[in-house]
């Protein structure tokens, strides 16, 4: 019977690596983005254009000084004689978003810088 709809199928474990989940192969009645991962090589550390440095390094300063204010307004607020805890814990949440970049940034430096070092 050429006429007979297609059942859905649960995909084995063989399929899973080879199968990209879109919209047209996904179950009925699942929810979600369908998601198409980076194509082998394409990695954070590809070399960059200089104006692309340029903003990380811009990006990375502008984000490491709101960081460092938001500890230090967390240190102000602690101080008082009346600590405001919930002050305090939203200015932690500003400071842990705006110190990640650079720190993964200066992270990815150094793992840079240390690649290109000759091996002693």
């Amino acid at each position: 019977m050429p006429d007979e709809p297609q059942r859905y199928r649960a995909p084995r474990l063989d399929d899973e690596a080879t199968t990209r989940m879109s919209i047209a192969n996904a179950a009925p009645g699942s929810v979600g983005f369908a998601y198409a991962p980076p194509d082998h090589g394409a990695d954070a550390e590809a070399p960059m254009t200089r104006s692309g440095l340029v903003w990380r390094i811009l990006a990375s300063v502008v984000l490491a000084a709101v960081g460092v204010n938001a500890v230090v307004q967390i240190v102000l607020i602690m101080v008082r004689p009346e600590p405001a805890w919930v002050a305090a814990l939203g200015m932690a949440v500003v400071a842990l978003l705006t110190l990640a970049y650079p720190v993964v940034n200066l992270v990815r430096w150094v793992r840079a810088v240390r690649r290109q070092r000759p091996a002693a």
